[in-house]
């Protein structure tokens, strides 16, 4: 792993699942993420994004982890796969 990254297994507030992974300084790039969650344990992974501007922050429970912090979830926890129905006539 690189230095100035740390990454670990965490569950969220929801007892959901997660991977958590931290940059100390500077930002991630995406071939980075994607090689760290890889190294981790191949898998499908989603990846929230927070879009929110500094003044709507009041109104979320999160906390500033200071540098560039991503958590990854499971894509399989979220998507669910159902057969193909057959076409009615």
């Amino acid at each position: 792993m690189k230095k100035n990254v740390e990454v670990w297994a965490d569950y969220d507030r929801n007892g959901r699942w997660c991977l958590r992974v931290q940059k100390s300084k500077g930002k991630f790039t995406l071939d980075e993420l994607i090689k760290i969650a890889a190294e981790w344990e191949e898998d499908m992974y989603a990846v929230v994004i927070k879009a929110i501007s500094g003044d709507m922050e009041q109104y979320f429970d999160d906390v500033d982890m200071g540098g560039d912090y991503v958590t990854f979830y499971r894509a399989t926890d979220f998507l669910t796969y159902q057969k193909e129905k057959p076409p009615t006539a």
